[in-house]
């Protein structure tokens, strides 16, 4: 039987059509060997939205995802704290390239997963990375790949932190195993304990100050001493405690100045980073947007291919329709001359056979005639012979 851990991992990164069909195999899976506590985990972890399965294929997709968020909020958390402008200003850039690099690629992998994104799902996926730019607990819900619904930053600027019941509230279930090892125990980093990443020259200028504090009573410690002249030992050891304080005030500076001067490499090396980061996430998004006009263009170069062999195709019916038009209008014309050759003697044969019926016709007459005379002639024969035989005795 799978563990824990791994049902989840398969569940929220799989397909979202078959999400429930595969809980509730795990379930049975579970309950089958016994193990009615990790069925009924099971069985509670929660459907993600779109928008939800979205960010989860994305930190799943890319891995360094997850960092990079935390680099940029971290980064944009720190400029607000020193009310460093410039700074806002280009990491607010970063953001809103971040983000919108981000939202194209998912895009591109929900539809790779068979779910187009509506524009209030893409929204959402906005607004739900927004919010791990502000907020690092939402980051870190984030990371574990596991969302089961978007969110929202409401408010103005970053957020330090956010309580903990919002982070598991976006988690399939509450302290599951699977969500902690997922975002690599970022959330413990970002827990309620004190911060221990403040401004690098706090410390090292109030010890300065310390420092010139201790030379301003040595002085005065000095002119008092002064005015005693009895005592030219004691003199001799302030100058010695002036002369080890200016020492120790001298080494404090050095460090602060090592500590600003790497602070200040560190600082700079995250903003190549994230700079680096945003232009990777920018040319991905330029590189999807390319994609889909080549695609766009493939798809419609593709339709003008079929719609002209289509073409092509009939052009090739019409010339053969023409073609057996013509053959048909040449034998037309041929037995039409034919026709109109054979014309004069279907005349000629026409007169004459007139004529022969008209002679037929006379011959006809004549002899009707003839047989009119013949049978009255035997009629009166008749008449004769049968007055012939009443004569006789």
């Amino acid at each position: 039987m799978a563990s824990l851990d791994d049902v989840v991992d398969d569940l929220y990164g799989g397909t979202l059509d078959d999400f429930v069909a595969r809980r509730d195999a795990a379930v049975r899976g579970a309950k089958a060997a016994k193990d009615k506590d990790t069925a009924a985990r099971i069985a509670s972890l929660r459907k993600p939205t779109v928008a939800a399965w979205a960010v989860n294929l994305l930190v799943r997709d890319d891995p360094s995802l997850a960092d990079a968020l935390r680099d940029l909020g971290e980064g944009m958390r720190d400029a607000e704290r020193s009310l460093d402008g410039p700074a806002l200003r280009e990491l607010g850039t970063q953001r809103r390239a971040l983000v919108s690099g981000l939202v194209a690629r998912a895009r591109r992998l929900a539809a790779a997963g068979g779910q187009k994104l509506s524009t209030a799902a893409s929204q959402e996926v906005e607004q739900t990375l927004t919010a791990a730019l502000a907020d690092p607990r939402v980051a870190d819900a984030v990371a574990a790949g596991t969302l089961t619904h978007g969110t929202e930053h409401v408010g103005f600027g970053s957020a330090a932190a956010a309580p903990d019941d919002d982070r598991e509230a976006l988690m399939p279930e509450a302290g599951s195993s699977a969500s902690r090892s997922r975002s690599g125990g970022a959330g413990e980093a970002g827990g309620d304990g004190p911060r221990q990443g403040g401004r690098p020259g706090a410390a090292a200028s109030s010890r300065a100050r310390a420092g010139r504090g201790d030379d301003a009573s040595d002085s005065s410690d000095d002119s008092s001493d002064g005015h005693s002249s009895d005592d030219a030992a004691g003199s001799s050891g302030a100058r010695r405690t002036r002369s080890s304080s200016s020492g120790t005030s001298a080494r404090a500076a050095a460090e602060e100045r090592e500590r600003a001067r790497r602070a200040q490499e560190a600082e700079r090396l995250r903003h190549r980073h994230e700079q680096a980061v945003a232009a990777r996430v920018a040319a991905e998004a330029d590189l999807d947007r390319a994609r889909t006009r080549h695609e766009d263009v493939a798809t419609a170069e593709r339709a003008a291919v079929a719609t002209l062999e289509d073409v092509e195709r009939e052009q090739q019916d019409a010339y053969a329709a023409e073609e057996e038009l013509v053959q048909a209008l040449a034998d037309v014309r041929r037995r039409l001359a034919e026709a109109r050759a054979a014309l004069p003697r279907a005349d000629e044969a026409l007169v004459a056979a007139r004529t022969r019926a008209r002679d037929q016709e006379k011959a006809v007459r004549a002899a009707t005639r003839e047989l009119d005379r013949a049978t009255k002639a035997a009629e009166r024969a008749r008449h004769q012979e049968q007055r012939a035989v009443d004569a006789l005795p």
